[in-house]
């Protein structure tokens, strides 16, 4: 259980009124989340709801730094079960890739995403699943150093929740390709960097919200399809920030693309 407040930005986790504990109120729910304010509690909605899991759920520790344990506990656990990755770097090689081929719950650090770090490229399916579309993957709370690769599924939604991906820029991949998604795709609170493409979409019902891509070879994001983005930043990168064939929705109160020769309303009459 947390010794801060839940809520990533609030002041008091860089204070001693961090050190406080016994002001600080818990999630009904989950009984982990613990917040200095009803304030916060509202404010991190947006992200603890993902996590907001019954205590009765059975969770799967990894406590060995290595890539193999993290995929032993996923093929121990079944579907609706959280594997939580404790503190430490895991890989050394970035070579390793970590499939998640079932609807689970990966967790990563309480107290900070950088706290648990995976050398490796993340592939999520259902090569292994039951191919039910009532059920959901989430992958939160950690950092990646590679790429994530979604593809050819039937869950009802896939979230990447405060997931950093730091993929080479000079890398032929594009750091995260979401493919054969027949339900949702939310990329929520992520930092994208590098790849060949920031963002690859294949794939309808895919929304990106206070996300930030940068620093990819080619395009920020690259798609054929629509998809939305609502508070998120599209800079740094080779060419330019968006080119979607489809067009796009832009939602939020700011978003802050690398301008490029597409607009929102689709591409020029010139073409590719």
């Amino acid at each position: 259980m947390t010794s801060r407040c839940s809520y990533s930005r609030c002041s008091t986790n860089n204070n001693d009124q961090a050190a406080n504990t016994a002001h600080l109120l818990g999630c009904s729910r989950c009984k982990s989340a613990r917040y200095c304010s009803t304030a916060c509690q509202k404010k991190d909605w947006v992200f603890h709801k993902f996590k907001c899991v019954s205590p009765e759920v059975t969770r799967h520790e990894v406590h060995v730094c290595s890539i193999e344990a993290i995929q032993s506990a996923i093929l121990s656990a079944s579907p609706g079960d959280i594997v939580v990755i404790k503190e430490g770097a895991y890989g050394n090689d970035g070579q390793s890739t970590l499939f998640v081929n079932k609807s689970i719950y990966l967790w990563g650090g309480e107290e900070n995403r950088d706290n648990v770090v995976l050398d490796c490229n993340l592939v999520i399916d259902e090569s292994d699943g039951d191919h039910d579309g009532s059920k959901a993957v989430v992958v939160a709370d950690l950092f990646l150093d590679g790429t994530v690769t979604i593809s050819d599924n039937s869950y009802k939604s896939v979230t990447l929740c405060n997931i950093e991906l730091k993929c080479p820029n000079n890398s032929p991949r594009d750091a995260l390709k979401i493919s054969g998604c027949k339900g949702k795709c939310l990329i929520l609170g992520c930092d994208i960097y590098g790849g060949s493409d920031g963002v690859h979409i294949a794939s309808e019902q895919v929304y990106l919200k206070r996300t930030y891509i940068q620093y990819a070879q080619n395009r920020g994001i690259f798609s054929r399809r629509g998809f939305t983005v609502e508070d998120c930043e599209v800079s740094g990168c080779g060419g330019y920030g968006i080119k979607g064939s489809a067009g796009w929705t832009e939602k939020g109160r700011h978003n802050d693309i690398q301008p490029g020769p597409w607009s929102s309303d689709g591409p020029w009459s010139s073409g590719w």
